[in-house]
C-alpha cells in the first residue's frame, strides 16, 4: 500500500515522523510540502486551477490514498486524477484575524468556519479527526460519512526533562504555551486573568504569539508575563523551569503544548473542554477545571504548589501516559489497521 501525504509547512515535521513510522510497518509513504505542489496557496478562489507538478507527482508515485490537512486545493486536485482522499482534521474553529472585523459576532465566525469546513470535507473519502471529541462533532453534521480518529503523535526522545537548561523565571512559577491566533481559545485565557489577579504571590509565564496577543496584553495583571514567540529550545527551558503547567483554553481539539509539558514531567491543569480530557487524566496526570470557575483553578494551583510530591507524581504519570498513548509507532499501527479495513 502507498500513501502520499501533502502537508502545510506548520505541520510538516509531524507528518515526516508519521511517514517514518509507517515505513517501519512496510507501508510505503512519502510526505511533501504543499506549497511546492500547489498553485500559489490553499486559497479557495484558486483551488480549481490545476498545477502540473502535483499531478505528475501523483502519477509517478501512484498512491492508494492521498492524505492532507488542507480542505480545498489538494483534495480537489487529487479527485481530478481519481485518487481516494484522506483529510486529517486538526481542529475546527480556525479563523483569520481580519474576519473578526468582518464578523464581530464570535458565534457567526465560529459557525461560518465550521460550515465551510464541513462543506469542503464532504468531498473526501475518509475524515480523520485528531480527537474523539472532534469526531463526535463531525458525526453531528455528517452522520453517514466515514471517520476514524487519527491522533497526532509526538517523539518523546525530543522532550526529555533536564536540570541543565533553565528559563529565567521567579518561583513559584506557573507556565503555559499558548496560541494567540484563535479568539475562542484566547477567550479562555482572558477569563483566566481573574485567577492570576487573585494569586499575586505566584508568577505566570506564557509563551506564544499571534494577532490576539495585544488583546491579552491589555488585560495583563502585573504578575503575568507574556514572553512572545520563542524557539523550541526555549520552550523546553520554560517548561522545565515551571512548577505547574496550565492551559486555560476556551476551546481546543488536542493541544500539542499539553503533550510537550507532559513529556517534560509537569503536572497539568487545563480547561475541561474539547479533546483536552483525552490527554489529561483528572487526578492522575493533573486536573481538569471549568474555565469559568476561578476558585477551582486557584485551589488546584495552590494544592500542587504546596504539595511538590504530588506534583512530581503527576508529572511522571503524565510523561508515561503520553509516551504510551501518543507514540508514532502505536498511532501508525492503528492507522494502518483501520486503513486496510476501509480499503476493503
Amino acid at each position: 500500500m502507498r500513501l502520499l501525504i501533502v502537508s502545510t509547512k506548520q505541520r510538516l515535521a509531524d507528518y515526516i515522523e508519521f511517514t517514518e513510522a509507517l515505513d517501519s510497518l512496510r507501508l510505503e509513504a512519502i510526505c511533501v510540502h504543499d506549497l511546492k505542489y500547489c498553485f500559489l496557496c490553499e486559497s479557495k478562489p484558486l483551488h480549481i486551477v490545476p498545477f502540473p507538478k502535483l499531478l505528475k507527482l501523483v502519477k509517478r508515485f501512484n498512491p492508494d490514498f492521498v492524505m492532507t490537512d488542507s480542505t480545498h486545493y489538494i483534495p480537489h486536485m487529487a479527485k481530478l486524477v481519481n485518487q481516494r482522499v484522506l483529510f486529517h482534521m486538526r481542529g475546527t474553529w480556525n479563523e483569520s484575524y481580519w474576519e473578526r472585523a468582518v464578523h464581530p459576532s464570535l458565534f457567526v465566525r465560529m459557525y461560518t468556519h465550521y460550515l465551510d469546513k464541513i462543506q469542503s470535507v464532504k468531498k473526501v473519502d475518509l475524515i480523520l479527526p485528531n480527537s474523539k471529541w472532534l469526531q463526535k462533532r463531525v458525526k453531528q453534521d455528517l452522520p453517514n460519512h466515514p471517520t476514524q480518529v487519527l491522533y497526532v503523535g509526538i517523539n518523546a526522545e525530543k522532550w526529555v526533562p533536564s536540570n541543565n537548561a533553565t528559563f529565567n523565571v521567579k518561583h513559584p512559577a506557573v507556565v503555559g504555551v499558548f496560541p494567540f491566533n484563535i479568539y475562542a481559545k484566547v477567550l479562555g485565557l482572558l477569563r483566566f486573568t481573574s485567577v492570576i489577579r487573585k494569586m499575586p504571590d505566584v508568577n505566570f509565564y506564557f509563551a506564544g504569539n499571534g494577532p490576539y496577543l495585544n488583546l491579552v496584553k491589555q488585560n495583563c495583571p502585573s504578575n503575568m508575563f507574556l514572553i512572545g514567540r520563542v524557539s523550541k529550545f526555549e520552550v523546553k527551558k520554560l517548561l522545565g523551569s515551571g512548577d505547574v503547567f496550565v492551559h486555560p483554553s476556551g476551546l481546543d481539539a488536542l493541544p500539542r503544548s499539553i503533550k510537550e509539558a507532559s513529556l517534560m514531567e509537569k503536572p497539568i491543569i487545563a480547561s475541561n473542554v474539547g479533546g483536552i480530557p483525552e490527554i489529561v487524566k483528572n487526578n492522575q496526570t493533573g486536573y481538569l477545571c471549568n474555565i469559568n470557575d476561578a476558585d477551582q483553578w486557584i485551589g488546584k494551583i495552590r494544592f500542587l504548589l504546596d504539595n511538590p510530591d504530588v506534583a512530581r507524581r503527576f508529572g511522571k504519570n503524565a510523561r508515561e501516559f503520553v509516551i504510551e498513548t501518543f507514540n508514532w509507532r502505536k498511532i501508525a499501527e492503528s492507522f494502518l489497521e483501520n486503513l486496510k479495513a476501509f480499503r476493503e
